[in-house]
C-alpha cells in the first residue's frame, strides 16, 4: 500500500499544513468548523471511531472509514501510527476521496458529495459582492451637484502656534 494515491494525498495535505491528526487536533479542527473530511483507520478502536463520528457530525462533514490500518495511515503522514485525521482544505479532501473512490467503489457517493461541495466553494472564491452604486448617500446619488472639493489639510498645529507667537 506504499504506492496508494490516497495515502500520497494525505501526505501532501500534511506537508501543506492542512491535515490534523490525532484525537485532540481533529476535535479542535471540527469544533472550529474548519474540517472538510474526517478519516478513521480500519483498525481504530471503538472509542476512537465513536469520538471521530461525533466530531464529524458536529462539524457536518463526512466521516470516512478507510480500508487502511493505523500503521499505513501513520506512515503516509510521517507518524508512527495514526487512527484518525481530518483535512481542512476542500480541494485536497475532494481529491483524496476521489482517488480512494477510484480504487474502492464504495466511496463513490462521498466522492461525489465532496466534489460538488468543492465546485460550489471554488465558484464563490474571488468574487466580490456587487454593491448598489446608486444607493442613498453615494456620490452617484447626488446627480447634478458639483464635485466635492477636497479639503486641504490644516497643516501642522505646532507650526500654526509658532506663527501666531511671531505675529504678536
Amino acid at each position: 500500500m506504499a504506492n496508494d494515491p490516497f495515502l500520497g494525498m494525505l501526505g501532501l495535505a500534511r506537508r501543506a499544513g492542512k491535515l490534523a491528526f490525532g484525537d485532540e487536533l481533529v476535535r479542535e479542527m471540527c469544533m472550529d468548523k474548519k474540517a472538510r473530511a474526517v478519516f478513521v483507520a480500519a483498525d481504530a478502536g471503538a472509542s476512537t471511531a465513536k469520538k471521530a463520528a461525533f466530531y464529524a457530525q458536529g462539524a457536518n462533514v463526512p466521516l470516512i472509514s478507510l480500508p487502511h490500518g493505523k500503521d499505513d495511515l501513520g506512515a503516509a503522514i510521517g507518524k508512527n501510527g495514526c487512527a484518525v485525521c481530518a483535512v481542512s482544505d476542500i480541494g485536497l479532501a475532494a481529491a483524496a476521496v476521489q482517488k480512494l473512490a477510484a480504487a474502492h467503489g464504495e466511496y463513490a457517493a462521498v466522492s461525489a458529495e465532496l466534489a460538488e461541495k468543492n465546485t460550489r466553494i471554488q465558484s464563490r472564491r474571488g468574487k466580490k459582492k456587487q454593491r448598489d452604486r446608486n444607493a442613498a448617500g453615494g456620490p452617484a446619488a447626488k446627480a447634478g451637484s458639483a464635485a466635492k472639493e477636497r479639503r486641504k489639510p490644516d497643516g501642522n498645529p505646532r507650526a500654526k502656534r509658532a506663527s501666531d507667537k511671531k505675529a504678536r
